[in-house]
């Protein structure tokens, strides 16, 4: 692993902030007055005035003055791993300056954990369900007693839960001094907002679940291939280029008569909807319609079609084409065989890879005029379900406590989102471009429909089989997908 420039990490740094601050300078509702929510103990419904009591507490540290809670407890709920972050308690032991990888972050982020627990006087209880989350979150709320008083929802159940009245806007709170709503932005923001309200929070870092296009650089050099990096870099990493490139690669290295080498592999729904996104192309319109007519979108479909029926995508010859072999099909990269493939930081093996790996963004269609480079979803957060007993406004402060483990040092929040990029991928330089991406995803409303963009993986199966033009493929799948539709958001 190279070592890493500070000089890059400030620039990084630095554009972050002006997306945060753009971010933040255009929230529904900042100079809007905020609903109160008062609490039976009246702690944070002040107005913000001089002769409030709460004002003239000092604070011990971090962001907000401390609150008695009594000792309550506050459950936080998530279908995986710990939901509220920060929160080492749960799952680690007291960091070991012996055996920490960073025993300043580490040691910052126990404290405050600590500290937390003891000016609030709370205890915070982890709840993990694993299986059917949002039906047992449903229920729950129903019953009048929520699984969580604070529920950490991933971006694609947010709409859902929404609709469904499970979880109440974070509009409801008004804290005086908040760092999310209204203030810096330093430790925490909105993750996702919709039909004019703030839904998710969570803490102000890029998000790991950025997809590019990975590219077996071995494979590269062998075939005598352009670069995709200088391709990138100049300003000519299309489409064209990366299907020459793909060509290229697909071929028979063994004299075999079989080729053992492709242009592409992964998960053919995860590759449709990328190629879908880099030319700006719809599944859903504004007005909740099926939208796979779009010319944009028939655009990406012919392409992908090109792909699929040159041969240029790797899968199993002795098992023969199956798009819905999963594990197959996604874990085909650590093979080597593919010289492009889709990337995400959770399926490159750690970086331990068989060949020289880099990243760039999926490369451009000609129809992409506003410079998306892959298919996004809204972003998971800390969300307010229905039925709690807890005050908002203390819910919120809470979080906000977590979320200041840096202190003064502000800068240590962005440099942790960049840690485990950095431990996978194999240069700064790709760090760069994954950060880049992150900040140029596509949002298609079908990716918040269940199952909807499923139907991808079934088109790319019936071009395979030739069993339909697209035309006819998309006529034949509009009267289930608009039912779909007009089911989740009608």
């Amino acid at each position: 692993m190279k070592n890493f420039s500070r000089k890059v990490s400030l620039v990084l740094i630095a554009l972050l902030a002006v997306t945060m601050a753009f971010t933040a300078c255009n929230r529904n509702g900042d100079d809007e007055v905020r609903d109160t929510v008062v609490a039976d103990t009246g702690a944070v419904a002040d107005t913000g005035t001089a002769e409030d009591p709460q004002e003239e507490v000092q604070n011990i540290s971090g962001i907000h003055a401390p609150i008695d809670m009594g000792g309550r407890t506050l459950r936080a709920a998530s279908g995986w791993g710990n939901p509220m972050p920060f929160n080492p308690q749960e799952a680690h032991d007291e960091p070991d300056p012996s055996t920490s990888t960073d025993y300043h972050r580490d040691r910052l982020i126990w404290d405050n954990a600590q500290r937390v627990r003891d000016e609030f006087n709370f205890v915070l209880e982890g709840v993990h369900v694993m299986d059917d989350f949002m039906g047992m979150l449903t229920a729950s709320i129903l019953a009048g007693d929520p699984i969580g008083d604070l529920v950490f929802l991933e971006g694609g159940g947010l709409l859902s839960a929404a609709n469904g009245e499970l979880i109440m806007p974070w509009g409801v709170t008004n804290v005086p001094g908040s760092d999310i709503f209204g203030g810096p932005n330093h430790y925490g923001r909105v993750n996702t907002s919709f039909f004019g309200e703030d839904w998710a929070i969570y803490y102000n870092m890029p998000s790991p679940h950025v997809w590019m296009m990975g590219v077996n650089m071995d494979i590269i050099n062998t075939i005598g291939a352009p670069s995709p990096i200088d391709l990138h870099n100049n300003g000519q990493w299309t489409w064209d280029a990366a299907l020459n490139i793909m060509r290229m690669a697909t071929r028979d290295t063994t004299g075999d008569g079989m080729f053992d080498q492709w242009g592409l592999s992964g998960q053919v729904e995860v590759l449709a909807r990328h190629i879908l996104a880099s030319n700006d192309a719809p599944t859903v319109d504004d007005d909740f319609n099926y939208a796979l007519d779009h010319p944009n979108t028939i655009e990406a479909l012919e392409f992908l079609q090109t792909i699929f029926l040159e041969g240029l995508w790797q899968y199993d010859v002795g098992a023969g084409f199956d798009p819905w072999d999963w594990g197959r099909n996604h874990y085909a990269l650590l093979e080597g065989n593919s010289v492009f493939f889709g990337a995400i930081l959770w399926g490159l093996g750690g970086g331990d890879l068989p060949f020289e790996l880099a990243v760039v963004p999926w490369p451009t269609g000609p129809s992409n005029t506003a410079g998306y480079t892959w298919w996004g979803s809204f972003g998971g957060g800390l969300t307010l379900p229905f039925g709690s007993e807890w005050d908002p406004n203390h819910k919120l402060i809470i979080v906000e406590e977590f979320l200041a483990w840096p202190g003064d040092e502000v800068e240590l929040m962005f440099e942790g989102g960049l840690n485990w990029p950095r431990q996978v991928l194999h240069s700064e330089e790709d760090v760069q471009r994954w950060f880049a991406s992150s900040l140029t995803p596509r949002l298609d409303l079908g990716s918040l429909v269940p199952g909807y963009y499923h139907v991808l993986g079934a088109m790319v199966h019936q071009m395979y089989l030739q069993e339909m033009t697209i035309q006819q493929m998309i006529e034949h799948h509009r009267p289930e997908r608009q039912a779909m539709l007009d089911d989740f958001f009608r």
